[in-house]
């Protein structure tokens, strides 16, 4: 692990860390589209073009997310890389499957962040601390912030887009998807990425939750 952060430090990316992102993100798309996976396969039906708009979709609400934390932590001074959770990529395809599509649990990996520099002196470790509480605050944020703004882009598009047109199939993925994950990262329980943002900011918090909650609470609580 620390040649890699090592390694990470001298360029954008680690050894690996492409490859791990990219097997993260096919896997998520897998599932989110495994019903029209299954009928593809078994010719009672499924559609193509909705496993290729899950493949976009995907990639707006997870890369952008990891790659959120990843560059905004590294302008604050960390080096970061995005390393693929085995389990996560397992419980992703078990929960898709078992539910036949209608719940996902979305963490195929996650991206890891370590400071530059050593440890700081004694002096300095308070103004130390309140400024990593700030930073992982804004380091969390960018990934929800990113899943917020795909959110509202794809809903604008939705209304503008002809109805049966490929790019409406892949806005309506990528709004449900953006929402779905920016929702669940904004819970405020450890680690998910809401509990780092409300700890160092809640109005920050309550900025990029609210509108995410009431999007979800559309989609999936009301009638």
């Amino acid at each position: 692990m620390g040649s890699d952060f090592e390694e990470a430090g001298r360029s954008a990316f680690a050894p690996g860390e492409v490859p791990q992102l990219l097997i993260a993100w096919v896997v998520l798309a897998l599932a989110l589209s495994v019903t029209d996976i299954e009928g593809l396969l078994l010719g009672t039906g499924g559609s193509l073009v909705d496993v290729t708009a899950a493949l976009v979709a995907t990639a707006t609400g997870f890369i952008f997310h990891e790659m959120g934390h990843k560059f905004v932590a590294m302008r604050r001074g960390y080096v970061a890389h995005f390393r693929v959770w085995a389990w996560g990529i397992a419980l992703a395809l078990i929960t898709s499957l078992a539910s036949q599509g209608q719940f996902l649990f979305g963490a195929p990996g996650a991206v890891y962040i370590a400071p530059v520099a050593g440890v700081m002196s004694y002096g300095a470790y308070a103004s130390s601390q309140r400024r990593e509480k700030k930073d992982n605050a804004l380091i969390s944020a960018a990934g929800p912030g990113t899943n917020l703004a795909f959110a509202l882009s794809f809903l604008l598009l939705i209304f503008v887009l002809p109805t049966d047109s490929f790019w409406n199939t892949v806005t309506s993925y990528g709004f449900i998807l953006n929402v779905g994950l920016g929702s669940f990262n904004m819970l405020p329980i450890p680690p998910l990425d809401g509990y780092k943002i409300f700890r160092g900011s809640l109005p920050l918090g309550l900025l990029i939750a609210l509108p995410l909650w009431v999007m979800f609470a559309f989609l999936f609580l009301l009638p």
